[in-house]
């Protein structure tokens, strides 16, 4: 159906990936491509989805053969060109990074959902049956008539994945899918997936580790450094030693050191909880209370034409201690990531109070919290701003009052600490995904605030990067600080985490446990 065979491929800044790749797809195949960051495998889903990157200067040799017709790329300018509403008709091509996907265009779910097939001219009567199945198939029926722009970001995510499995492609190539998802929404991805595998769709889906389950006769293609190391069956896969390249499996237990384990919080002072590793102790009085959120109850605005406005926040009790790393968990859209906006001002609290680093958190502008509160975005590349990976790193210092040769020294370090030192004079944005997310984190460090606010931390890390993860967090508890973390991750919040707290539409369980139909710590069931 479709076939690549590259010898090679190269970005404007000459670096070359992808040398001696060759890859077929069947009718009916399901296929992961798997790698560490830097690996390639955006650059092969890109390729196969027709985006040879002419346009952007990079220089593709190799051909593509789609339903027999191959196409040749010799890396000359005369070399042809794909057109991408052609091919998009025929192979959907779903990216890492929701936000990025929005037509901007539609102003409900149901609209986006549409926009493709409504272009290409699919009947009313039709496009709305279809719409409905895929909204069914993807538990998005509640959230048709919402603003796709105000969705949470597992929503969004399942949003532009029912997008492209609603065009019925020959080819669906999709991009780290899984993306902050809970376990129950990314069961009816694959679920959707597989029915369209079923009906003769071949499925790529790119991942930096294994899947703990697929189809039957699932294949891997396993890739490092824009090489293949390894291709065949998924069992065969597990047992090939590809740790060594980076490569994990999903929802396996984190290998952490005994520095990266997380440390009992016991009657300690300012400076941090020392001790041997071992479960989360009592804490103490004298362990200052970094986050005090009491009552806090938030509201959002109802949307034009939409049913029930999204979940807010209800009476939500929260303290967080020196020391402590907090898993905040629960379902897409039950409220973790508004949560944490009201630490830093994102979101203000309609009644109730929040105190973070001995900050009340009211009306005064966000930027003047950065000292207090270091908050991450899921979506990392919404705070990159900057020209170079250093002046990025060092616009918080500067922020917060330090000189600009104090903001530098500091930034530096911190990029040292990440493994980024080199990378100081690049552009965020010519950086993968994984760098760029910990650039986001090397600016807290170098800002040097005593909360951490970080939304799904983990999302689309590979196995190293989310050791090295780890590290940092438990390094920074240790120090006197503390994190809040929300979180889909269940082998990495039960490896770093002292404790998880769950919300279930805008509250807290008090119970502690998982909340009814969150299975994130509950075994997935094969598919097929």
């Amino acid at each position: 159906m479709i076939a690549l065979d590259s010898t090679g491929f190269a970005y404007d800044d000459g670096a070359r990936a992808l040398a001696g790749v060759a890859l077929t797809v069947e009718a009916g195949d399901h296929v992961v491509i798997a790698g560490a960051s830097g690996s390639g495998k955006t650059t092969l889903a890109r390729l196969l989805a027709g985006m040879t990157g002419a346009d952007a200067g990079s220089t593709f040799t190799g051909t593509i053969t789609l339903d027999g017709e191959t196409v040749l790329f010799r890396g000359l300018p005369g070399d042809p060109r794909i057109d991408p509403a052609r091919w998009s008709a025929r192979v959907a091509y779903v990216a890492q990074g929701a936000w990025g996907q929005l037509s901007m265009m539609s102003s409900t779910v149901a609209e986006e959902i549409a926009f493709g097939p409504a272009n290409r001219g699919m009947p009313a009567q039709e496009l709305r049956q279809a719409v409905d199945d895929v909204a069914d198939a993807l538990k998005l029926t509640s959230l048709l008539g919402r603003d796709p722009r105000r969705l949470s970001g597992g929503q969004l995510q399942r949003t532009i994945i029912a997008a492209a499995v609603i065009q019925r492609p020959e080819v669906l190539v999709l991009d780290e899918p899984f993306q902050g998802l809970d376990d129950d929404a990314a069961r009816d991805v694959a679920g959707a997936l597989e029915a369209l595998r079923r009906n003769g769709t071949g499925v790529v889906v790119c991942a930096p580790m294994l899947p703990r389950h697929a189809p039957q006769g699932a294949r891997v293609l396993a890739l490092a450094d824009g090489h293949s190391v390894f291709e065949g069956p998924l069992a065969e896969a597990r047992l090939a030693g590809l740790q060594r390249f980076g490569i994990g499996t999903e929802g396996e237990p984190l290998r952490l050191d005994g520095d990266a384990a997380p440390r009992p919080v016991g009657p300690v002072g300012p400076v941090g909880p020392v001790g041997p590793v071992g479960p989360v102790g009592p804490v103490g009085p004298m362990v200052p209370e970094l986050v005090a959120v009491r009552g806090l109850g938030f509201r959002y605005t109802p949307e034009p034409g939409s049913a029930a406005p999204p979940a807010g926040l209800a009476g939500v009790d929260l303290s967080v201690r020196a020391g402590e790393v907090v898993a905040v968990r629960g379902p897409n859209g039950s409220g973790k990531s508004t949560l944490l906006q009201h630490l830093n001002g994102l979101s203000r609290a309609d009644s109730g109070s929040v105190t973070a680093g001995g900050v009340r958190i009211g009306r005064q502008p966000t930027g003047t919290l950065a000292a207090t509160v270091g908050y991450l975005f899921q979506d990392t590349d919404q705070q990159l701003f900057e020209r170079t990976v250093l002046r990025e790193v060092s616009y918080g210092p500067r922020a917060v009052g330090l000189r600009k040769d104090d903001a530098t020294r500091r930034a530096a370090l911190a990029l040292d600490a990440l493994g980024l030192g080199a990378l100081a004079d690049a552009h965020p944005y010519e950086l993968c995904f994984v760098q760029r997310r910990m650039v986001a984190l090397a600016s807290l460090i170098a800002t040097g605030p005593a909360v951490w606010a970080l939304d799904e931390p983990t999302a689309g890390l590979d196995e190293p990067a989310r050791t090295l993860f780890a590290a940092v967090l438990s390094r920074h508890a240790r120090g006197g600080g503390c994190v809040l973390m929300a979180t889909h991750d269940a082998a990495f919040a039960d490896a770093v985490a002292h404790r998880s707290v769950w919300l279930d539409g805008g509250r807290i369980r008090p119970d502690g446990r998982t909340p009814q139909g969150d299975a994130s710590a509950a075994p997935t069931q094969p598919l097929g």
